[in-house]
């Protein structure tokens, strides 16, 4: 193997880390012999490689995971209010034409069977459409949530799925409409489109309560930019998340960094009304997916896996708090 000169400069940066194969390195060294004025330049690169390998071990920048986590999440924005909640719409109605008779009575995590879910999914969703049109309805929270669903459900026994699956849709489509609201628009104390992006929200955590209940395994996961625009949500509440339960810390800010398709960086300030700030007390590194389903109370705080630097205490408070607006 001979090497023109234009190949022994494309060989030489291999050759100085053993990166060759041995033909190309005996064609380098003959080539060296050959041409002594190239000598000097293979001394040189081998010396520096031996320098690189004769260092010690560094450890990388403590924000490098961050910055490329961040730059691979900012390549997925979030998807519009309407985008998400259709397509979780979509993805749990075809979802629902596929369950048989036999999965409609069974239960579920919060204790509903397959059939009182999708009929408590209609009734919030009704609850939120008849807001948008009644302002003296000023919030609707976990708690409410909670009587809706208790005042609804016995109205409906014994109604035939299909029924229940036509009125869904129907609800759905009723709330989908508020899309046709001023982005300035409150309902139930809520911003037009974190309503429609809480629906969407709920809808995935009860598509994959349905999937679990019914044997079926893996998560129901939602796509990268649906998935980004709920992770959003999650932590533009999470400063009133501490308030209520009566854990925010002023003038600190806190650093979560949330890996997978759609996740990125998020700064929190952890008191609400704040501007995040450096320096961060905290950094917590975890899945976008389990954040997701913490914020849902789907996965206990003992349970939710992360890795956190600076502040533990602060961290635990955190997540801790994520799940604080989930309902059933």
């Amino acid at each position: 193997m001979e090497l023109s000169r234009e190949a022994f400069e494309d060989l030489l940066g291999a050759y100085a880390l053993d990166a060759c194969e041995p033909e190309e390195s005996d064609a380098i060294e003959r080539y060296a012999e050959a041409h002594p004025e190239a000598r000097p330049e293979v001394e040189r690169l081998r010396e520096v490689a031996a320098g690189i390998g004769a260092a010690d071990a560094t450890r990388p920048p403590f924000d490098l995971r961050e910055r490329l986590l961040v730059s691979a999440g900012q390549r997925v924005p979030p998807m519009s209010a309407e985008g998400v909640l259709e397509k979780e719409t979509d993805r749990f109605d075809s979802f629902l034409s596929t369950l048989e008779e036999g999965d409609l009575d069974v239960r579920t995590v919060n204790g509903l069977t397959v059939r009182e879910l999708v009929q408590h999914v209609e009734a919030v969703d009704r609850a939120f459409v008849e807001a948008a049109a009644d302002s003296t309805v000023v919030f609707i929270g976990a708690d409410q949530v909670v009587g809706i669903t208790e005042r609804d459900l016995p109205g409906r026994a014994g109604e035939p799925f299909a029924e229940t699956v036509a009125r869904f849709r129907r609800t759905r489509r009723d709330l989908a409409g508020l899309r046709e609201l001023p982005e300035s628009r409150r309902v139930a104390g809520y911003e037009r489109d974190s309503v429609l992006v809480i629906r969407a929200f709920e809808t995935w955590t009860h598509h994959d309560d349905v999937r679990r209940a019914i044997g079926h395994d893996g998560l129901a996961v939602p796509e990268p930019a649906a998935m980004r625009a709920m992770a959003d949500l999650a932590m533009d509440s999470l400063p009133i998340a501490l308030a209520v339960r009566g854990s925010s810390r002023p003038g600190i800010t806190a650093r979560i960094v949330l890996d997978g398709p759609g996740g990125g960086e998020w700064m929190v300030p952890c008191t609400a009304g704040e501007i995040p700030a450096e320096p961060v007390a905290v950094v917590i590194r975890a899945s976008v997916v389990d954040w997701c389903r913490r914020f849902a109370d789907r996965i206990e705080p003992g349970a939710f896996a992360s890795a956190v630097e600076g502040d533990a205490e602060l961290a635990g408070e955190l997540i801790a708090a994520a799940s604080a607006f989930a309902g059933l």
